[in-house]
């Protein structure tokens, strides 16, 4: 009986055994992303400091709101890639694939052209016409409210935008490609 119970963790089954240890695809994608938005933070920070004091808030604000979040992203990516215990993980909070890998592919290049999609505006229309846009559509799509709530969560964020950047920061936007020309036709 004795030897029985030593065999017996021999034969049981091991869920962690005979799997590969390092770091997955999945791991490997997070740190290239988490080093290229380190970086991006590093950069806009170290470079604010050139700027004037107007144009150099928002990276600042922008870095001390978001380098906590990727301080903890990065802690807990460690932590599992040394646990490697579980294979599933919400989309929103890394790359693992759960039930639906198709479906957590499809969301993933959607976000993705969101985000593109939303620079592109960004550039060709200026802050106050694509981030209030932005923000209505999304909610409307993926929050399912309704147009007219959509349309005065959009106009909140345009408020935001005119009420602290333009008005108490006094804010530098880049000229819009799109917009500038009416601009100087209605304003000189």
């Amino acid at each position: 009986m004795a030897e029985d119970l030593q065999r017996a963790p021999e034969t049981q089954h091991d869920p962690t055994r005979g799997q590969r240890r390092g770091f997955s695809l999945e791991i490997m994608g997070e740190i290239v992303l988490l080093a290229i938005v380190g970086g991006m933070f590093t950069y806009l920070f170290v470079q604010s400091f050139n700027w004037p004091v107007g144009a150099a808030l928002m990276p600042r604000i922008t870095v001390a709101l978001g380098a906590p979040f990727w301080v903890w992203r990065l802690v807990s990516l460690i932590r599992s890639a040394q646990e490697q215990t579980s294979t599933e993980q919400i989309m929103d909070l890394g790359f693992r694939t759960g039930a639906d890998p198709k479906g957590e592919r499809a969301r993933f290049f959607r976000i993705c052209f969101s985000i593109i999609g939303l620079y592109v505006a960004i550039w060709l229309v200026g802050f106050h016409i694509a981030l209030p846009l932005g923000v209505a559509v999304y909610v409307y799509v993926y929050g399912r409210v309704g147009l007219i709530w959509s349309a005065v969560v959009g106009l909140m964020f345009l408020g935001l935008i005119l009420g602290v950047y333009d008005h108490f920061l006094n804010a530098t936007w880049h000229e819009a490609p799109l917009i500038a020309p009416i601009q100087k036709m209605l304003w000189g």
